[in-house]
């Protein structure tokens, strides 16, 4: 956890160190977020729910067709679950995002990269029946950090607008409760508008 926080920081130190040229972006979009969850060792599976990714993001040009790109995201995450007997419930998660892509332009206009995210939980609800009440966070409920990798894929389709597509895989277990591990993964689709030259 403290070495992909560590790295996170050097990179975006990097980008402003090398002086490179940086521009702005408002982003935006749809996550298809679901998690990977086992009791006692045994999978339980989910279904995806759809939420949304809003916040901002620097661009630095490292070299001719590298660039580095941090984001600060508000992102909700979760999944919905169905219970035999009980009906289906809905676990929606809001986080606080910071992911860090090194991307490469493989041609004129488009990108693929990715790198890590570090995340942490604003709030947490579940909801069943048509009720809602918040998770608690520490032990028996939620840990507020989360951790993994992103990977994403990006077409500029006029100047300073980009449409993008990225696959997160959580890395961290963000169940605080003994023999549960429940890690979220998320597939986003966005649109981000860049002020300033590319």
């Amino acid at each position: 956890m403290k070495k992909t926080f560590l790295l996170i920081l050097s990179l975006i130190a990097f980008s402003y160190a090398s002086k490179a040229q940086t521009r702005f972006g408002i982003k935006g979009g749809v996550n298809f977020a679901n998690t990977t969850n086992s009791i006692g060792g045994i999978s339980v599976s989910g279904s995806s729910i759809t939420s949304f990714h809003v916040g901002g993001v620097l661009e630095s040009r490292l070299s001719e067709r590298v660039f580095i790109q941090p984001n600060l995201l508000f992102s909700q995450k979760g999944t919905s679950i169905e219970i035999s007997g009980l009906g289906s419930g809905k676990d929606t998660y809001s986080y606080l995002e910071l992911p860090v892509n090194v991307l490469y332009e493989v041609a004129d206009y488009f990108t693929l990269g990715g790198g890590p995210y570090l995340g942490y939980a604003l709030s947490a609800k579940t909801t069943s029946g048509g009720v809602s009440q918040d998770i608690e966070f520490g032990a028996g409920g939620m840990k507020r950090l989360d951790y993994g990798l992103n990977f994403t894929a990006g077409y500029e389709v006029i100047d300073g607008l980009t449409i993008s597509a990225n696959y997160s895989l959580g890395l961290a277990n963000i169940a605080d409760i003994n023999n549960v591990t429940i890690k979220n993964n998320v597939i986003g689709i966005s649109v981000t508008k860049f002020f300033g030259a590319k």
